[in-house]
């Protein structure tokens, strides 16, 4: 499965936030375990709901996290993607994409990497 659909099923099931989902859906994609996966996940807890470093999008922070040598291709793909915007406070309150949607995003941004 890619990470794209690793991340999204993660988020819609409500196991954890925006950034949460995309390390999650990172790790498993990449050969961790579900355990693995999940400590993975926690590790992004607080970047959520936009409390990502500069307001970011939480679902881009993490995958630029988990790819950092690549942070600006990840950037300027998911940017794309969303109209051009990276902030959750500009994404969230002006529904340019939904949450469920930047998390697809950042991992079709990573699985566009790991091709």
């Amino acid at each position: 499965m890619s990470i794209a659909e690793l991340s999204k099923n993660f988020h819609a099931e409500h196991r954890g936030n925006c950034a949460m989902s995309v390390a999650y859906g990172y790790a498993r994609a990449t050969g961790k375990s579900e355990a693995e996966a999940v400590a993975t996940a926690e590790m992004f807890r607080n970047f959520g709901g936009g409390k990502a470093p500069n307001g970011s999008c939480g679902a881009l922070y993490a995958a630029k996290m988990m790819q950092p040598d690549h942070a600006d291709a990840i950037k300027n793909f998911f940017k794309r993607g969303a109209q051009n915007f990276t902030k959750c406070s500009e994404i969230r309150p002006n529904k340019i994409i939904p949450c469920n949607r930047c998390v697809e995003l950042a991992g079709e941004a990573l699985d566009f990497l790991n091709q």
